[in-house]
């Protein structure tokens, strides 16, 4: 069963089941992977993260049955997995900027979110790519790695890190900040380190290099300890400057769709990074390695 199978089969798990106690920890065990693994999975896949699915569907329905039925609101707070009268009214008011009262006088939904479809997004457009780049990979142990840089907090709630971090990187080449950071071992590798991720979505993003031991952190800079791990390692396809972010993002693509699902290994809990040295340098034929820290399949 490939992660597309998988991830339509969560999606029903999780529709038949908005009236009880779902969880990340739940559903990931429903599903027979390790909590992460699924975590970051569901998330590259369906582009948000189980919680928060969970949340915007529980609160599309009770709009619809606000609006169209005359059930009480405790009563729809309830079917649609809301402890409390109060849980459920802030968590409305924080999604459509209304009152539940509010919403049932207005006689419709302000929006709806609909029911995510894993097949319809992703059987012609993920598998009709296959075969146009072999996916080169390697597996190594790699011993633990002190960063120093500079770092954000960021979010994949509705796609920010999509735009925070590419921001991000243009500040920090603009006013040319790698040049600050001391006691660099490999001046010419610069890291994109992703922190282990929060179950809402939230982790820190941190650009810079590795260092030795002895370096003090400078003020306005990070340091992060990247534990030793044992990673999948793979090789963007060579591009021109102008479509090099867009090879990147395709083999992230690659790696969940394709590689994952027959590689016999999940993602592991630890950072992953992207490694970008003198190969990322040139107009024409660029590439970087992308780190994944992975665990052998606990899927049976």
């Amino acid at each position: 069963m490939n992660h597309v199978e998988i991830i339509q089969q969560s999606i029903e798990y999780i529709e038949s089941r908005l009236d009880e106690d779902l969880t990340l920890k739940g559903v990931s065990q429903a599903m027979h992977y390790s909590e992460y693994h699924f975590h970051r999975t569901f998330l590259h896949l369906v582009g948000d993260t189980v919680t928060s699915y969970i949340r915007k569907r529980r609160l599309s329905k009770a709009a619809e049955l606000l609006a169209f039925s005359n059930k009480k609101v405790i009563d729809i707070a309830l079917e649609c997995g809301f402890g409390s009268h109060e849980a459920f009214t802030r968590a409305f008011r924080k999604m459509y900027g209304i009152l539940p009262s509010a919403c049932r006088r207005l006689g419709r939904p302000p929006f709806l979110v609909a029911r995510f479809e894993a097949h319809d997004l992703f059987d012609e457009q993920i598998y009709l790519e296959r075969g146009e780049f072999h996916m080169e990979y390697r597996i190594e142990t790699c011993p633990a790695m002190r960063i120093i840089g500079y770092a954000i907090q960021t979010t994949t709630t509705d796609g920010q890190n999509n735009t925070e971090i590419p921001a991000f990187w243009q500040a920090y080449i603009r006013d040319q900040l790698g040049a600050n950071v001391p006691g660099k071992k490999r001046p010419e590798v610069e890291l994109g380190v992703c922190t282990t991720m929060d179950e809402d979505g939230t982790f820190r993003y941190i650009i810079g290099f590795e260092t030795d031991d002895k370096t003090e952190v400078p003020e306005g800079m990070v340091e992060l300890t990247i534990p030793e791990a044992t990673y999948a390692i793979f090789t963007t396809p060579p591009a021109d400057r102008a479509d090099f972010t867009d090879s990147i993002q395709s083999t992230w693509n690659k790696i969940f769709s394709e590689w994952f699902p027959t590689s016999g290994y999940e993602q592991a809990y630890a950072p992953d990074f992207e490694w970008y040295d003198q190969r990322c340098w040139p107009d024409k034929g660029q590439q970087m390695d992308i780190y994944i820290p992975v665990q052998p399949s606990t899927k049976q």
